[in-house]
């Protein structure tokens, strides 16, 4: 009997140490998941925002040569003269 006794004891120390090492499994996997959904939502807010800024600046450009487009035609202009911090005048309001 004594030899039955032991082994389950043995194998109540294994189930433990088994659950245990679940546990401890469970609980890395929770830490390693997390960490990596929180890289995956800051990759993900870096490329929108650079994506953003992409577009900024884009923009930004199309507008300077907008108005650079703008300047030159007014200068082209005979009897107009181009004012510093005034906005051009619309084809409306020259009439």
């Amino acid at each position: 009997m004594t030899h039955h006794v032991l082994n389950a004891t043995t194998q109540h120390h294994l189930h433990d140490l088994a659950k245990a090492e679940a546990e401890r499994l469970r609980r890395a996997a929770m830490c390693d998941f997390g960490s990596e959904a929180v890289d995956d939502f800051w990759r993900g807010a870096n490329a929108i925002w650079q994506r953003g800024q992409a577009t900024a600046q884009r923009s930004a450009s199309r507008l300077q040569a907008r108005l650079t487009r703008r300047a030159n035609w007014l200068l082209q202009q005979p009897g107009t003269m181009p004012l510093v911090g005034v906005a051009p005048a619309t084809p409306h309001q020259r009439k």
